[in-house]
């Protein structure tokens, strides 16, 4: 199919494909073996959404060779060229290819986390562009109507649909205020008092011109639309009907008239947006949210809670004015991260709320939060040489967690305060049933996401009782630790394996596949990612494919995609092996799941060398 379309490569003008697609871009970052590891919505959405792809997989065959030539020519500096790619449907389509380097990284494409290399790449669909360049035309065409200065509130009504839409026009965005029914919208101005009882008969002239689609009217009414509440002043609603293609529809601009009542633009941002990070302020996001929650049939609505990690180190380091410049840079960040797909506000002093509205599927919303925690991270990656700037993210969604906004906040923030809990650098959403208990019970005890090093108390008291009882009932304290660590850290799989060939010895969980041994961790492969210590911990099983890609490979056909490994032994001489595992989905290791589960290690292997024993046996583990 692909071969039949009459697009002259050389021809193309890279810069308006990105012009022209800038709200689909489809963006992931990918390593040195094509693997794509982390990707935005918009890129799962073309490919359909599998893990881990490798984009050699989606190339037209006869390409393959001059997409692998065309990467590894990458040394930092953007390069951007034509291939076809396999779509969702089986097709192959043009598309742009654009590789570059984050703007974090100095080493233009180096991972700083793992000593992985790695670059950014963005893919535009030619073949997309005529239908994108039609109606980008119309759009066009219906904005010439009505933009006569810059930063005005345009409107759109269509009878077929009986949709009225407002827009705010901002520097480098589109910002909807209303997209809704033009009888709701217009119930929802005067329920609100948004304009004022002397001018409601005005006001429902101006609704009966929009929906008779006069061809010209201009109507001043007193309203508080662009201040929301704080300050009413003469606004005039200019429309006319248009024609595109043979459809008509009403457009207009909203503009404050020359009096004594109009303020100015900069008043009003003053009013909506917080000085210092360049999004929302608090008032303004959280009465976005309430509407939004209150307002909302159709689409979920995610609430989500971003706290800046270690903030209070910089701040005390560095200086206050060095720390706003922290916060300046991550609203900037999540204003390009989250474009219109959602809304951006400032609540606190180092806080952010992002609203989300129509992300419908879980998968998609993991996606969403990991690229903002990631994003943040390299957005910072290279400016400190012992503090780390990353992201906390706590979210909760409307309809699924609960339909009053305040209840909803409350347990987006308690999942922050587990994101924290578990070691930062991490994104929890509510799940009801793994978290509501837990969440009920931390009501009653006033918990609040302030408090820290609950749950590592727990976990060492609990430590402490198995190790007191192993003096007794050494069987009955293991079996009392496995079921603990597995229901409490949600894992899938504990395994043990050991004698000379680390055979599996014993299983607590699920079963994993081709799992019968760890030869693996006497390779030198596996030796290398020990670094000398006695345990690795993997939050993303993908990062180590560059690394360590047979260990990588026994890891997926095993289904794990997070994994901590503890070694009985010495790194040069390995005894036992247990793993703590994950299956499904990745997440990262709290630092008490670490520290409990070496202990565990550590005192499974005093107790071997207590009894003489050199390995561990499949009897050691009999009726546990």
């Amino acid at each position: 199919m692909a071969d039949n379309i009459a697009y002259d490569k050389e021809s193309l003008k890279l810069e308006e494909y990105i012009l022209q697609n800038k709200l689909n871009k489809r963006i992931a970052a990918v390593d040195k073996e094509y693997l794509a590891f982390v990707t935005n919505r918009a890129f799962s959405d073309y490919f359909e959404y599998i893990r881990f792809i490798k984009i050699t997989d989606y190339v037209y065959s006869d390409e393959l060779d001059e997409l692998k030539q065309f990467c590894n020519s990458f040394k930092g500096d953007p390069i951007s060229k034509i291939f076809r790619f396999r779509f969702k449907d089986g097709t192959y389509r043009f598309n742009l290819l654009k590789i570059y380097s984050d703007a974090a990284s100095t080493d233009n494409y180096k991972n700083i986390e793992n000593g992985e290399y790695w670059f950014n790449i963005e893919l535009i669909d030619v073949e997309a562009l005529e239908e994108s360049n039609k109606l980008l035309k119309a759009d066009a065409a219906n904005l010439r109507t009505v933009f006569a200065i810059n930063e005005e509130y345009t409107f759109a009504y269509d009878k077929n649909t009986n949709i009225f839409c407002m827009y705010r026009y901002e520097t480098l965005q589109k910002v909807t205020v209303y997209n809704m029914d033009i009888d709701e919208w217009r119930q929802y101005i005067i329920d609100n008092k948004m304009v004022t009882d002397d001018d409601i008969i005005i006001f429902n002239e101006l609704i009966n011109d929009i929906k008779s689609y006069k061809a010209e009217f201009s109507v001043t009414v007193n309203s508080n639309i662009r201040t929301k509440n704080e300050i009413y002043e003469k606004l005039r609603f200019e429309g006319r009907q248009v024609s595109n293609d043979n459809k008509h529809i009403i457009v207009g601009r909203m503009l404050a008239e020359d009096s004594t009542q109009k303020i100015s633009t900069e008043l009003i941002e003053e009013l909506h947006c917080d000085s210092l990070t360049g999004v929302y302020n608090k008032k303004t996001i959280t009465e976005y949210a309430k509407n939004l929650v209150k307002e909302e049939k159709k689409n979920r609505v995610t609430i989500v809670i971003l706290d800046i990690d270690h903030f209070k180190e910089v701040n005390d380091t560095f200086g206050h004015l060095f720390g706003d410049k922290i916060l300046n840079r991550v609203g900037n960040r999540l204003r390009s991260l989250i474009g219109d797909d959602g809304v951006v506000g400032r609540i606190g002093g180092d806080e952010f709320m992002i609203v989300f509205n129509g992300i419908n599927d879980d998968t998609i919303l993991r996606g969403r939060l990991r690229s903002i925690r990631t994003q943040i991270k390299w957005e910072f990656a290279n400016d400190f040489e012992k503090t780390h700037i990353t992201t906390s993210i706590g979210a909760s969604i409307y309809p699924n967690n609960g339909t009053d906004y305040e209840d909803l906040f409350k347990k987006a923030d308690y999942c922050l305060y587990l994101a924290k809990e578990k070691g930062r650098d991490r994104y929890v959403f509510f799940r009801d049933e793994l978290h509501r208990e837990s969440y009920e019970e931390s009501l009653c005890k006033n918990i609040s996401n302030k408090q820290t090093g609950g749950r590592q108390i727990k976990e060492i008291e609990f430590m402490a009782e198995v190790m007191q009882k192993m003096c007794s009932s050494p069987r009955e304290a293991v079996a009392e630790c496995f079921k603990h660590m597995h229901d409490t850290y949600k894992l899938d799989s504990i395994n043990i394996f050991g004698g000379k060939d680390l055979k599996k010895v014993y299983t607590y969980g699920k079963i994993l596949e081709n799992s019968n041994d760890a030869m693996y961790a006497k390779s030198p492969e596996f030796k290398k990612i020990l670094k000398g210590q006695k345990y690795i911990q993997i939050g993303f099983v993908a990062t180590y494919y560059n690394s360590a890609p047979e260990f990588c490979r026994i890891m997926r056909s095993r289904g794990v995609f997070s994994t901590l490994q503890c070694i009985i032994g010495t790194v040069d001489d390995i005894k036992a092996v247990i793993t703590f595992d994950k299956l499904g989905e990745s997440s990262q290791w709290a630092e008490y799941e670490i520290n409990c589960s070496v202990i565990f290690a550590s005192f499974i292997e005093m107790c071997l060398k207590m009894r003489g024993n050199e390995t561990i046996e499949i009897s050691d583990f009999d009726n546990i």
